[in-house]
């Protein structure tokens, strides 16, 4: 790229008073991490299962955050693929589940501030997430079904910057390459009183012409919390707005077309015009009730969600979908101790209402799948309903000597999951529904072994139930006969250190997955058809070993480097003895960030991704590919405001990489190419 030799020009220019002063050494001393992830609060030390907390500075800090997802490499165990297609959305995975989801989050689930971002039937979208509003994610890795119900892979905790926590504004502006424009803007304010009222209003827009042709994007997000502190009583109330009219996809390649020209769009995306558009509004209320001490009180939540969608994928026959989805939940929970002895109760309902339809498209492309052979005709009418109650216990509490940590959790879903067939092709309602009673557990404990060294381990079982996406029937609407949900044991064990200049995670785990859900590639439709249908494995296996820290080193104190490494061996459980697709052996990432005099800093991150298969029979190798980013800053300090200049490389090498891999596609188009070198520009300014 011609202007990579200006750019390195301006840096060393730019940097060279810093390399030429002596170097202030910087404070750099891990405060006491506390996780809520896990609903009764605990130290990062005392927590039985694996957990990252991830800070706003790992998601700014001169980086270009596109997506909320851009974060997640700091945390071991997790996968983040499709950053650049908005029109699927991120695919994240946590100890191999939701490797398998054609598009957004599988496997996995999410919140922010409480909210599910997680539908009843199990499938999360996170364009409403805007990362500039993000001030911590906590990462919880393993079965967490005692937790917060139907799910196998971890949890994913967005928490929003609240009013009191807040600078009083806040504006940034970013300019890229592939016609990258971002903006955002922040206000907030906290009454001097108590008693008052605070808010906090956000708006980002963001567009993108993107690397591949058919890949543009516009989105936006606007954010409101409103609180109000009322003696030991606390109000909130949250409003989020998504935007998003425009968000191409380009699809996925054959190997010939990305040695060709990993830039072009599938040729069937472009005659399509594939991609979706979306609306979506978040209404929330909530309570926390301090009933005298800590760990006594009264939390409650209650959250309405309204999304309207539709997109064009990819491919001639039923391909044009649209819903119309309304999500209705709350939760109570309660907690106080008994002694020593901690006690929490939860209690969460939630509806799921889906108004959905696949029409025929056909545009004289052949071969032609529909029934009907008439463009626009209606393919698909049904309503959709999930609704779940979930009842949890957790007890926690310390061992004679106090060194050590247990807890116990139990937890009762009843799931019912229907489908109303309004459309009754040929004269067949395929009407029916679904119902799962599940009880799960989970047993932690968690041990200091000295004032920095703590060991931990948890056995814990966890259930995960079909999506009505993975529900869907070859042969027209309903459900799909056969598909069972997918249960799941696992057993970990770990070792923590927060010391004076470290912090250090390392993880043993094995997981036994039953009837693991996953992409069937022989459903009986016709080769030219490219939805994706689902089935049963009979019983798959993980094990693994997860590192993760940060390091502050004591000869160097202007120097930070945090990092994350996994192994795992994923592998169907059964004669083959085939790996399972989409999942690497090995993951690496590492990012270093120097502080220079003057407030100029920068930062180098590379991540690797080691080789892996695309198929279940393990025919399609994917080799292994590094990304290394850099970034160089100056942040410049006033007594009223602060102000900050970027400028970044994504993919500084310019390596061949993929930004998603389609597991079992059809036609052998299994690769979405990753953009090539990127410059990008950015300034903040914060009151």
């Amino acid at each position: 790229m011609p202007r990579l030799p200006l750019l390195m020009m301006f840096s060393a220019m730019a940097l060279w008073p810093a390399l030429t002063t002596a170097q202030e050494p910087a404070e750099k001393v891990p405060l006491e991490i506390i996780i809520r992830a896990p609903l009764i609060e605990t130290r990062w030390q005392e927590a039985p299962s694996g957990v990252t907390l991830i800070d706003n500075q790992d998601i700014g800090d001169g980086r270009a955050p596109l997506q909320p997802t851009d974060a997640l490499n700091h945390a071991p165990g997790v996968l983040v693929q499709n950053r650049n297609n908005f029109a699927q959305n991120p695919r994240v995975s946590i100890r191999g589940f939701g490797a398998r989801a054609p598009f957004g989050i599988r496997g996995v689930r999410v919140r922010l501030d409480g909210i599910p971002l997680t539908t009843v039937d199990g499938q999360a979208q996170i364009d409403a997430i805007d990362p500039s509003s993000i001030q911590t994610i906590e990462v919880l890795r393993g079965a967490n079904a005692v937790l917060h119900g139907n799910s196998s892979g971890g949890l994913l905790d967005y928490r929003s910057f609240i009013p009191r926590q807040s600078p009083l504004a806040r504006v940034e502006a970013q300019l890229g390459g592939y016609g990258l424009r971002r903006i955002h803007g922040a206000l907030s304010k906290q009454g001097k009183q108590r008693d008052q009222f605070g808010f906090r209003g956000a708006v980002t827009r963001l567009e993108q012409q993107g690397y591949r042709e058919q890949s543009s994007v516009e989105r936006l997000n606007v954010g409101l919390r409103l609180d109000h502190q009322q003696g030991n009583r606390d109000w909130y109330a949250i409003l989020n707005h998504l935007d998003t009219p425009l968000a191409e996809d380009p699809g996925a390649l054959t190997y010939e077309e990305l040695q060709d020209d990993p830039s072009q769009a599938a040729p069937l995306a472009r005659a399509m015009n594939a991609g979706q558009e979306v609306s979506q509004n978040i209404a929330s209320l909530g309570v926390v009730q301090r009933l005298g001490g800590d760990n006594h009180l009264l939390r409650a939540q209650a959250w309405l969600t309204k999304r309207d969608f539709q997109q064009q994928l990819p491919f001639p026959g039923d391909s044009l979908i649209s819903y119309d989805r309304q999500l209705i939940g709350g939760t109570l929970h309660y907690q106080r101790p008994l002694g020593q002895v901690i006690l929490h109760m939860q209690l969460s309902v939630e509806d799921q209402r889906d108004d959905r339809q696949r029409y025929c498209r056909n545009i004289d492309l052949e071969p032609f799948i529909c029934r009907s052979g008439i463009s626009d005709d209606l393919a698909l009418d049904q309503l959709e309903k999930a609704s779940n109650a979930g009842l949890g216990l957790q007890l926690a509490g310390p061992l004679v000597n106090e060194h050590g940590r247990w807890i116990i959790g139990l937890r009762h879903d009843h799931l019912r999951m229907a489908i109303d067939d309004n459309l009754q092709a040929g004269g067949i309602d395929n009407s029916g529904e679904r119902v799962y009673d599940e009880t799960h557990y989970s047993l932690g404990y968690s041990h200091m072994l000295d004032g920095q060294w703590s060991a931990f381990g948890q056995y814990a079982t966890s259930f995960e139930a079909p999506t009505f996406t993975e529900f869907a029937n070859p042969q027209g609407s309903g459900f799909r006969p056969g598909l069972e949900p997918q249960t799941s044991r696992s057993l970990e064990i770990g070792l923590r250190g927060a010391l004076i200049n470290l912090q250090l995670e390392a993880s043993l785990f094995t997981v036994q997955v039953e009837d693991e859900i996953i992409v069937d590639d022989a459903p009986g439709a016709a080769p030219a058809d490219e939805r994706t249908f689902y089935r049963n494995a009979d019983r798959t296996r993980r094990e693994g070993f997860e590192l993760g820290g940060r390091w502050w080193p004591e000869a160097l104190p202007q120097l930070e480097m945090s990092g994350a490494l996994t192994y795992m061996n994923a592998r169907f459980d059964d004669a083959s003895n085939n790996d399972l697709p989409g999942l690497p052996d090995w993951t690496g990432f590492i990012d270093a960030r120097y502080q220079f005099q003057h407030g100029y800093y920068t930062g180098l991150s590379a991540q690797y991704i080691g080789k892996r298969y695309a198929d279940d029979a393990n025919t399609i190798d994917v080799a292994s590919q590094t990304v290394s980013n850099l970034r160089i800053g100056r942040t410049m300090t006033s007594s009223s405001y602060d102000t900050e200049l970027v400028i970044g490389i994504e993919n500084l090498f310019n390596s061949e990489y993929l930004d998603n891999l389609r597991i079992n596609a059809r036609n052998g188009r299994y690769y979405e190419a990753g953009a090539e070198r990127r410059l990008y520009a950015g300034i903040n300014f914060t009151w």
